[in-house]
């Protein structure tokens, strides 16, 4: 993590990045929170940029902060536009700042027991010249990453791949997160087993359409919430060198 936000005591940082979008990630990280809460009292979700919010419709955001338990002064950027969140912003005249989402997930962590920040899109979509949700990723050097991705045909080639180019640039997915697509195909059912044969990384079976509240006391879920406890954080505080 930069300078900038060296000083936060830090709380454990997840991020939720996809294979692509209208995959479930939002859905997937409600759950995870509510599951979270039944942990630790202080978990909030962050999606800091998002696309295609209109008045008339809930905003992923919103969606997020109604399963936190903790809430953050937002920081982020939302476009009203539903394209790549680097044509929204050069649409809206605006540039989105690495070092002010950087400086906004820092001070979420500085009072929070669990941050799960969800990207917009996949973990390769551009976000301005030059700078992707990877390259976020690589700059707050989260606790762990979750790849989600829909349990359908094609599903194979979209994990293998971003994992492998998530790894060409050093980012390391803790896991993969497959979530039930909108319309079961031949391939359903069967990913899960088939990656674990590719991936050195685990493979969590495929959440259901369900309800989050239904979502969030799978044992699935608590997998994830157990892991993201167990992996080795930072130190407590951290001071600029």
């Amino acid at each position: 993590m930069g300078d900038a936000a060296g000083c936060f005591v830090r709380g454990r940082l997840v991020f939720v990045s996809g294979t692509g979008t209208g995959i479930g990630k939002t859905h997937f990280v409600a759950a995870l929170l509510l599951a979270g809460r039944r942990h630790v009292p202080r978990v909030t979700g962050i999606k800091p940029i998002e696309s295609g919010v209109d008045a008339g419709s809930e905003s992923d955001s919103s969606r997020l902060h109604r399963c936190s338990s903790f809430h953050v002064k937002p920081f982020g950027y939302t476009f009203p536009e539903a394209v790549s969140p680097h044509l929204a912003a050069r649409r809206s005249g605006v540039r989105i700042d690495p070092a002010r989402l950087e400086l906004g997930i820092a001070a979420a962590r500085a009072d929070a027991d669990i941050v799960v920040v969800e990207l917009p899109g996949g973990l390769f979509t551009p976000l301005g010249d030059g700078f992707s949700n990877a390259d976020l990723v690589a700059r707050c050097v989260p606790d762990d990453h979750l790849l989600v991705a829909p349990d359908r045909l094609g599903a194979l080639h979209e994990v293998i791949a971003t994992v492998r180019a998530a790894d060409a640039m050093g980012l390391r997915i803790g896991a993969a997160v497959l979530m039930a697509p909108e319309l079961d195909d031949a391939a359903t059912g069967s990913n899960a087993h088939e990656l674990a044969r590719f991936l050195s990384i685990p493979v969590l079976t495929y959440f259901p359409r369900a309800p989050v509240e239904e979502l969030a006391g799978l044992p699935a879920m608590k997998i994830i919430v157990d892991r993201l406890l167990a992996v080795p954080g930072p130190s407590k505080e951290q001071h600029p060198p």
